[in-house]
């Protein structure tokens, strides 16, 4: 896999100097800027170059969650912020991890390797019967016919079986989404993805299956009442 080119902001000197300085040292990673003015960081973002950008929240004339909106999927996000009130808006957003400063070099480490499961090729785990999670150091075949639900959590993914129990991955869930197929799996909640053959039964707002209750969402309630087939 190729070095990802990051960007760091925020608009206290000291933060840029931490953050630049774990990126310099972290193999796989590359320094492209760093700036302390969102603005200048979003023109530079404008090149389309960028990889991932570690952004600070609370700054003058726009702030970070401004400039993930404005960014427009041109790359990853990591929030390193004192405050971590944000952190669900952050997480909506679909950002990568929020960082809680003061940074310490090992919470960074965790950020880079959820950023680099996010960037596994997407061709990983394409089979029929059986998809493959990075899960800790192993990466870890699954069978579809295995799986009964699978949950975001703040740091991680979890994926229920009935034969290995839960099996934490950093992948998001979004993208493991992505790439599992739409005939075997449905998405019912912004937390909580289910596979279709272990529903045991659909409530009003809940699917029940192997025992658990999982709650609907309205957003997803069409989605699902579509796909199993009841209109």
């Amino acid at each position: 896999m190729e070095a990802l080119r990051c960007l760091v902001v925020d608009d206290e000197p000291l933060a840029v100097e931490v953050l630049a300085g774990y990126v310099q040292r972290t193999p796989g990673l590359v320094l492209a800027a760093s700036f302390t003015e969102p603005i200048a960081a979003f023109r530079r973002l404008e090149q389309g170059d960028v990889d991932v950008v570690f952004t600070d929240i609370r700054m003058p004339e726009l702030s970070g969650l401004q400039l993930i909106k404005l960014a427009q999927d041109k790359c990853r996000f990591v929030i390193s912020s004192a405050y971590s009130e944000h952190a669900i808006e952050g997480f909506e957003l679909d950002v990568v991890d929020y960082l809680l400063k003061p940074v310490r070099y090992e919470r960074f480490l965790l950020a880079v390797e959820k950023l680099r499961v996010r960037t596994m090729p997407p061709s990983i785990g394409q089979a029929t019967d059986h998809f493959f999670l990075k899960s800790g150091h192993d990466v870890l075949r699954i069978d579809h016919a295995d799986v009964t639900h699978i949950s975001a959590m703040r740091e991680y993914v979890a994926v229920h079986t009935r034969s290995k129990g839960r099996i934490l991955s950093l992948e998001n869930l979004r993208d493991l989404e992505q790439r599992l197929p739409a005939d075997r799996y449905c998405r019912i909640h912004r937390s909580h993805m289910v596979a279709l053959h272990a529903i045991e039964r659909v409530e009003r707002d809940h699917v029940v299956l192997a025992g658990t209750h999982l709650p609907i969402s309205d957003s997803y309630v069409k989605r699902l009442r579509a796909v199993l087939g009841l209109g």
